[in-house]
């Protein structure tokens, strides 16, 4: 009786630790994804990955119309994703599931025409936002070279596996928490 315990609690050890790294590998396609369309400026491709009820606080349009707003405004930035420090239990509730996922890409940003004199008010920001230690700014460019430890929602519908994420980092996205239940909230931290 002991040994098949010990043989069913060995399988569904192993069988966690096989999803977990299943839903590693999920993620991380979707984020190279998500980075390789936002550096490309593919915003359709962008706001398809992001969880439909975002569109509840602001207009798909809309959204789009403020990535653009930021390039033309001289602000180019790109994020090389480099790898998932972590990611959580998958959390259920209702109809969805949540999991949080920790990741670790280099942010660089570089600032032109109407930003070009604006380096000195967004430094603070960003040393405020991803530690002072993290960031880096090359007068020379006049660009940013951010080391981000980031994370990220994932949600999906209980019985599919299209994960839609948000972003839930920047002070911008606090609004966007209020998307998520509480209870799923104070899981995944």
């Amino acid at each position: 009786m002991k040994r098949i315990l010990a043989i069913t609690i060995l399988c569904l050890l192993l069988t966690s630790a096989f999803a977990q790294k299943n839903l590693k590998s999920t993620f991380e396609k979707d984020l190279i994804s998500y980075t390789t369309a936002f550096n490309n400026k593919q915003w359709d491709v962008v706001t398809e990955m992001m969880y439909p009820r975002i569109f509840e606080m602001m207009s798909k349009d809309n959204m789009i119309m403020v990535m653009q707003g930021m390039d033309n405004m001289g602000v180019k930035m790109t994020t090389d994703f480099k790898s998932i420090d972590r990611i959580s239990n998958v959390v259920e509730s209702g109809t969805q599931k949540y999991c949080k996922i920790h990741y670790y890409g280099i942010v660089k940003v570089k600032l032109s025409g109407l930003m070009s004199q604006g380096s000195s008010l967004v430094q603070p920001k960003f040393e405020q936002e991803f530690g002072k230690e993290n960031v880096k700014y090359n007068e020379e460019s006049n660009s940013f070279t951010i080391q981000a430890h980031r994370s990220m929602l994932a949600i999906a519908n209980k019985k599919s596996c299209d994960w839609k994420y948000i972003d839930i980092n920047s002070p911008q996205a606090k609004g966007l928490q209020n998307l998520i239940p509480e209870h799923v909230k104070r899981q995944l931290r």
